[in-house]
This record gives C-alpha cells, structure tokens and sequence, in this order.
C-alpha cells in the first residue's frame, strides 16, 4: 500500500514538474528588421587624369662668332706716345709708330681703351677712353690683340701730360690774345726717363708753356723723342 502511495506521489511530482517547464518555455527572439540596402553601390573616387607634360624641342645652340685675332708682329722701334688730351667727356692718346693693321684694345692703367689706326697715316694709331682721364702724369700701357683683353702682347709706361701744368704769361696779352696759336716741343733725357717742354706763342707773342722736367735730376741725358 505505501509502495502505491508513493508512486503516485512521484508521478503527481512529475506531472508538476513538467507543466511549470512548459509554462516557463523561452519566447522567440525577436530580430531587427532589415535596414533599407542600397541598392546602387557606393561611388568610387574618378580618378582624374594627370596632364603628360609634353616633350618641348631642346633649343637650338647659336654658334658664337670667333674673333679672328690679328697677327701682332711687335710695334715698331720709335713706338711712343706722341699726346695725349681729354674732350667731351673722353680721353684721347696718339701713338707714333704703331704699324698696327686693325683694331688693338689696351689699357691705361685701370682705364680700357680701344686703340685704331689713323686713317690718314696708318701706321700711327689713336687710342679712345670713354671716361675723362686727368691728374695723372706717368701711367702703365697694356696692349692686347683681343677684345677681351687676354692676349697681352706689349707693356710699356709713357708720361701723358694729363696734368695742370700749364704757365700763363699774362705780361703779353693783347686784344688778340688766343689767335694763330704755335708750340715748340722738346724731350729731354733725365736719369734715364723722358720729360717735355712745351712753349706756346700766339698773336701777342709769349702765351703760355708747361713741361714735367724734374727739379732735382743727377744726370742730364740729351734730347730724345716725343714722350706725350
């Protein structure tokens, strides 16, 4: 009897087991609704095309013209400096002597000049500055047959004159002071070196001189060529 009390015991425990599980069942998850999709995909990036530089034609090389040099077969042995003297701005030097056939470029000390020969008498030549050159006396010449002034060819110093040493002579002016002027030159050799005397006369007679000859000299050489 108590055997059949307890199985229906177990029985009834069962049967309640069984309908709390069945109350208690998981309810469905309940899923996101779906998102609108696109339906075009996404736009890309276009890639913009790169400009291709295009290919320029290399510039043409213009030949530069060669300076033919004229051949310099050495000034002649009286080569000097006859005068020298400025006018409008520019400074001007005559040489004697030159027999130099074209255009010869030097320099006076730091002064270019372009140097050609006298049309009159060839071989003579007049050298030109471009500036006024004055105050100085004894100055170094460089001569060179290209323009660049590369091709040294000849050194020599002169005294131009390019000073104020000019005497008036105001004892002798007369109405016709400046008229028919005339000069008498001479170069005399002091210790080795050139000097000039220059005496000038016009209408009324004594006008004025200028020379370089030093005060102080051991040794009186003679008379030599022109020197300015």
């Amino acid at each position: 009897m108590k055997k059949t009390l307890t199985r229906l015991a177990l029985f009834a425990l069962i049967a309640a087991l069984l309908v709390a599980c069945a109350g208690s069942a998981p309810q469905p998850t309940v899923l996101p609704s779906p998102t609108n999709t696109p339906t075009e995909p996404p736009p890309t990036d276009t890639p913009v095309p790169t400009q291709t530089p295009t290919q320029t034609e290399a510039p043409t090389e213009t030949a530069t013209p060669t300076r033919t040099k004229v051949p310099f077969a050495g000034f002649m042995q009286l080569f000097s400096l006859y005068r020298a003297w400025s006018h409008e701005g520019k400074t001007y030097f005559y040489f004697l002597q030159a027999n130099f056939p074209g255009t010869m470029y030097a320099r006076a000390d730091d002064y270019d000049l372009v140097c050609n020969p006298d049309p009159k008498y060839p071989l003579h030549m007049q050298c030109e500055s471009s500036e006024e050159i004055f105050g100085q006396d004894e100055m170094t010449f460089t001569f060179y047959t290209d323009e660049d002034r590369q091709d040294l060819v000849h050194t020599q110093k002169f005294f131009t004159g390019l000073v104020n040493d000019i005497v008036y002579y105001h004892n002798t002016d007369c109405p016709d002071r400046g008229k028919n002027v005339h000069c008498e030159s001479e170069y005399r050799l002091y210790d080795g070196r050139c000097y000039y005397a220059h005496t000038c006369y016009d209408a009324c007679g004594l006008y004025y001189s200028r020379d370089n000859i030093p005060e102080v000299w051991n040794e009186f050489q003679g008379y030599t060529t022109p020197c300015n």
